[in-house]
């Protein structure tokens, strides 16, 4: 009578299908392939769909072979790469952190959240970056 609430139960399912888990397996696979791809197999490598279809390098370009060199320890070719890689890869870093630190401690139902500071720090730096690429890859090349 009066006790306390029975804690819900928690099942495999609902770990592996929360966000937590979600995020850990989308940023700790990106890092698992980058240290597994070798730098030398990547150089002429490119994905992006818009490079394909225009010619033209995206604000994004470059960065699989960046992500690679990062984890590498090549971190003068990543910046040739792709200079905004790093803020990128240190946010994949992040997530994983957060998210592993979650899935430890029980906090199956909640998304993973960076401190506010931390964020606004990050998006200060991140989206200047990629602006300057945005113009100087593609909207230069139109005019």
């Amino acid at each position: 009578m009066g006790g306390a609430p029975e804690p819900e139960e928690i099942s495999n399912i609902d770990i592996i299908r929360s966000p937590s888990a979600l995020m850990a397996a989308i940023s700790g696979g990106a890092l698992a392939v980058s240290a597994v791809l070798k730098p030398s197999k990547v150089t002429e490598l490119s994905l992006c769909p818009v490079f394909h279809l225009t010619g033209f390098e995206c604000p994004f370009c470059g960065m699989t072979r960046s992500f690679v060199s990062i984890t590498h320890g090549r971190f003068s070719e990543a910046l040739d790469y792709n200079p905004g890689s790093m803020l990128i890869y240190g946010a994949f870093v992040w997530m994983l952190y957060i998210s592993v630190r979650n899935l430890i401690q029980g906090q199956f139902k909640e998304i993973p959240h960076t401190p506010k500071w931390m964020y606004k720090a990050w998006i200060t730096l991140t989206i200047p970056i990629f602006a300057w690429l945005f113009w100087s890859r593609l909207v230069s090349n139109l005019f």
